[in-house]
């Protein structure tokens, strides 16, 4: 493979597109805000004026998009992929996607001998940019075995998880998981922080001891001293809550605890913090626990009587 498509460069989208230049690709790619197909111009990156334009000829199309009617514009709009897809041609959708939708996409992409992959990310676009990124690929075994060496030429690890779909149901579960160590380092830091601890002995036994995770290792100064740079942002991550907590519906599994941190996700979006960093949740535990930062910065000393 030579030619690769990307369609969506946001933040994801734009570091797996500087990867593949740097690894040799060809690189097109489309977006709807054209200010960041531009940018990317500038390194390398072939323009395309539409989804249908990025994927002819392409060996591979990779999507990295914000949802799933995203996708299926892309696929399937005005000027979709499937306008110019040739028989054969492989499309894959990097993004977090409801399983089920996935599956049936594929299947009736299938009919027209277009092959559908799933392949969703575990990382953030930081570290997407530097190659520490894992994918998890679910499609036919023989397409993995095809699209393998571009994905280990960008990425840390490559997994084959099974049929198609399987590879977005893992990252829909991981997603699950992931919200949930944030909202445990969230209710966890707060409560020490209101009981006077010192931010910094606070950060490092709960990043170092049990109760460490990479939520801890990667935000929790940041968090501790009042910064929510935006990484992920609020809607995004109650989209995928959301869609775990639907997962869990169909399979008849109980989520109780996520649940409850979308009402706190729900909260910060009702403040209009929709397109801040998740972590900005935060402060929504300090007004219920009445703890004020001094100065903008979490303060380990307490109040004289």
């Amino acid at each position: 493979m030579k030619q690769i498509a990307v369609i969506g460069l946001g933040l994801m989208g734009t570091s797996i597109s500087h990867r593949l230049m740097e690894a040799g690709y060809r690189v097109t790619g489309f977006d709807i805000v054209r200010s960041k197909v531009a940018s990317l111009a500038k390194h390398g990156l072939k323009e395309a004026r539409s989804a249908a334009e990025a994927c002819r000829g392409a060996d591979l199309t990779l999507l990295s998009l914000p949802s799933w009617e995203a996708v299926l514009e892309a696929v399937e709009g005005k000027d979709g992929i499937i306008r110019s897809a040739r028989r054969g041609q492989i499309i894959a959708d990097t993004s977090t996607s409801p399983p089920w939708e996935s599956r049936a996409l594929g299947q009736g992409l299938s009919k027209r001998g277009i092959e559908w992959m799933d392949i969703p990310i575990s990382g953030s676009s930081v570290q997407a940019r530097a190659g520490n990124m894992l994918f998890m690929v679910g499609g036919k075994k023989s397409l993995f075995r095809r699209v393998k060496p571009v994905l280990d030429s960008i990425g840390k690890k490559t997994v084959y998880v099974g049929r198609m779909g399987d590879a977005a149901t893992l990252k829909v579960v991981i997603n699950h998981t992931l919200n949930l160590n944030q909202a445990a380092a969230i209710e966890g830091m707060v409560l020490g922080l209101k009981a006077g601890l010192d931010p910094d002995i606070l950060y490092d036994v709960m990043s170092s001891g049990g109760a460490a995770s990479d939520q801890l290792a990667s935000r929790g100064k940041a968090m501790l001293a009042g910064d929510f740079t935006t990484r992920s942002t609020v809607s995004i991550t109650k989209k995928d809550t959301t869609l775990g907590l639907e997962m869990g519906k169909r399979f008849g599994v109980v989520l109780p605890i996520a649940a409850v941190y979308l009402q706190f996700l729900q909260n910060a979006e009702n403040r209009g913090w929709d397109q801040k960093d998740a972590t900005i949740v935060m402060k929504i535990y300090e007004e219920l626990a009445n703890f004020t930062r001094k100065g903008g910065k979490a303060s380990s000393k307490k109040k004289k009587k």
